[in-house]
């Protein structure tokens, strides 16, 4: 009886090891930068032809090293709420120049690389640098739960915001959305602009109070790094934490 209690709980333990997502360190936390030097990341998922991972992984830390040297963000936000029930309206728009684009083409430089069974990640550094970055390259499973991912950072130095998204079929489009809505939370942080109108009405004896409200900010930011990630394996919930310095 403890043999068979034993072989099982060596499977289950094998099976649980086996379900980790395994990931680059610089794909959680992304190192810490030479002055004058960008760095982002990019990812693909499963593929049958590497080049073609690799080729969509670069496109994409591309447009994510462009988005990080300056992005306009247009977030608009209408509320209505009347004691029962509430609608919102959201509705967010990033865009950045094409230019930016061509620019990182042409001057960045890889880094790093990682290939698992489900992914391709890529690290590159933005303009192309001489000599060796020097920063810990292994692969692991996700950490601990950070604390900015219930509590976000206070700084004098830095801007933060955080993005939150859950239950997508795709984790690549997951990271991507989590990313923008740290960079949605970051632009709001630092400027929104708010307006409010109440009402009151009586309808059968009873008052009903209703409230109108609108949030809305079109911003261009400049240097909005996303420094950290986490993914909430059990409940399948990504995090991302963007940082600006002030």
């Amino acid at each position: 009886m403890t043999s068979c209690l034993l072989v099982l709980s060596v499977l289950s333990f094998c099976i649980f090891s086996f379900s980790q997502t395994i990931i680059p360190e610089w794909f959680e936390e992304l190192p810490t930068r030479p002055t004058g030097t960008y760095f982002a990341v990019g990812y693909s998922g499963k593929y049958i032809d590497q080049a073609l991972a690799r080729e969509a992984a670069i496109s994409l830390a591309i447009s994510n090293l462009a988005k990080q040297r300056e992005a306009r963000l247009v977030f608009d936000l209408e509320e209505f709420a009347d004691g029962r029930f509430r609608l919102m309206n959201p509705s967010f728009e990033l865009s950045y120049e094409e230019n930016t684009v061509f620019d990182v083409h042409d001057n960045y430089i890889p880094v790093d690389s990682s290939i698992t069974d489900e992914c391709y990640f890529i690290l590159i550094a933005f303009p192309k640098i001489n000599g060796r970055i020097r920063f810990s390259s292994n692969d692991k499973a996700w950490g601990g739960r950070p604390k900015w991912t219930t509590k976000p950072p206070h700084s004098k130095q830095y801007n933060y915001g955080v993005g939150i998204v859950s239950n997508y079929s795709s984790w690549v489009r997951a990271w991507k959305d989590a990313d923008e809505y740290a960079r949605f939370d970051l632009g709001k942080n630092i400027k929104i602009e708010a307006r409010s109108i109440h009402a009151t009405k009586r309808d059968n004896q009873y008052i009903i109070e209703s409230k109108i409200t609108h949030q809305s900010f079109d911003e261009i930011i400049v240097n909005s790094e996303i420094v950290s990630r986490w993914y909430d394996e059990k409940n399948n919930i990504y995090y991302s934490l963007c940082r600006q310095l002030r």
